[in-house]
């Protein structure tokens, strides 16, 4: 097919450069969590989607409060996709399991990127260079994992919920496959698996040795930005074969239809028309193993452009990974974009922390993060250091990331932060043995 450059390259499921070993398992968790109560009707239209984000953005108000009307006890079991990968060599029993946590806008996918032959792998340097192992997984409400209401279930809180029970799997040596209990869990968040990383450990400060939060600061002036950056739209409507509920049989048909027309066009020329005429997302899911459902009020990005926005710092990344970032993505819902400020200022966690950001990193940094204003700070992610009253000063870096914007992992220098990352974890005595 003429569209397999744009539309299968996240189909590359196994990965022949590196020999980490990778399994992927889905694990039922029993979780619960206090969640918060919304006085928001459906969001079933774009329209809808589009008067949300104005009422969240508008200045001088607090949305959040104004719409919550209480909040309740959700509880259940869900079921959650995830990859284990370990190095190529036998594990050790003291080895060091890092779990990761995506942002908002992709799956699990971020910490193992198949693009350009999985080159801009992050496990696949944590596994094969520095023999630690990894645990990513869907978010809940994202891929394969369990679905719920994108209003008043899935929320940061039950989030938290849910990888407070990782972790605590993994440490008892439950975790199917995973051979032995670990001694040593660290976590490393991107983003608002950033934000829910550090919520974790400040709801439970022993639970993790390290932690990582990339794509973070504590400072929510540009919060805005992002948001309206996305021009959210309904998922399902943006991405209809992929994201919505069609048929194979149709999707084959129309996908048989559409090859006639670009039958004489090579792959470089359909990308620049399929970017021109903003049609990436509608052709995305026309392959099948790409395609996840989502009900009415699962939002994302508008387009490519907007992914650039939001995750690019240009000049600074390979132009095709943006389409390859468009096709991929995965929504966000109201409830997280309602709780994603809900963790409290100050932290109790006693172990190493390093947030590492991209100096461009547009939510957390506005663009900038060395314009901070104050000339005894150094940066906008370092002071984050203010937040943990109990960290002694050696166990806390802030590290810019150089030419990155706020998806590190997709930026040309991305191996580059890969290696400050597990470096500094091997600093602080976290590293496999």
């Amino acid at each position: 097919m003429r569209f397999h450059l744009i539309v299968t390259v996240a189909l590359l499921l196994v990965d022949t450069s590196h020999a980490k070993v990778c399994h992927n398992v889905t694990v039922p968790l029993k979780i619960s969590a206090r969640t918060a109560i919304f006085d928001i009707p459906p969001l079933q239209s774009n329209p809808d989607v589009t008067a949300f984000i104005q009422s969240l953005t508008q200045q001088g108000q607090n949305f959040t409060d104004s719409v919550l009307t209480g909040y309740k006890t959700t509880a259940g079991t869900y079921h959650v996709s995830t990859e284990f990968c370990s190095p190529s060599k036998t594990v050790t029993k003291d080895a060091t399991v890092q779990i990761l946590t995506h942002g908002l806008g992709f799956d699990k996918g971020y910490w193992d990127l198949p693009y350009n032959n999985f080159n801009y792998s992050y496990t696949a340097v944590a596994t094969d260079q520095y023999k630690y192992c990894t645990l990513s997984y869907d978010r809940l409400g994202i891929g394969k994992t369990s679905h719920g209401d994108p209003i008043n279930e899935i929320q940061a809180s039950l989030e938290v919920a849910l990888l407070a029970e990782l972790t605590v799997m993994l440490r008892e040596g439950k975790y199917p496959g995973a051979m032995h209990p670990f001694k040593k869990v660290t976590h490393v968040g991107h983003s608002f698996g950033s934000a829910l990383t550090y919520a974790l450990v400040s709801a439970v400060p022993t639970i993790s040795n390290g932690v990582v939060l990339t794509g973070f600061s504590l400072n929510s002036s540009f919060g805005a930005f992002f948001i309206v950056g996305n021009n959210f739209v309904q998922a399902n409507l943006n991405q209809p074969f992929r994201f919505g509920n069609v048929s194979d049989s149709k999707i084959e048909a129309i996908s048989a239809k559409l090859q006639e027309p670009v039958a004489a066009l090579d792959n470089a020329r359909l990308e620049e028309i399929l970017a021109e005429y903003d049609l990436v997302d509608y052709v995305a899911g026309l392959q099948p193993k790409q395609r996840v459902e989502y009900s009415d009020g699962y939002i994302t990005n508008s387009n490519t452009g907007a992914n650039q926005f939001l995750f690019f710092l240009p000049g600074r990344y390979d132009p095709q990974i943006v389409t390859f970032a468009e096709e991929t993505k995965h929504p966000v819902t109201p409830g997280e974009l309602l709780t994603q400020g809900s963790a409290p200022p100050f932290n109790a966690f006693e172990g190493p922390v390093l947030v590492f950001t991209g100096s461009s990193d547009l939510p957390f940094c506005g663009g900038d993060c060395y314009n901070t204003g104050n000339p005894s700070i150094p940066s906008i992610p370092a002071a984050v250091k203010g937040s943990f009253p109990w960290l002694t000063a050696e166990k806390f870096t802030a590290y810019i990331q150089p030419e990155t914007g706020h998806g590190i992992n997709l930026h040309y220098n991305a191996t580059a932060a890969y290696q400050v990352i597990n470096k500094f974890l091997d600093a602080k005595g976290l590293g496999s043995r």
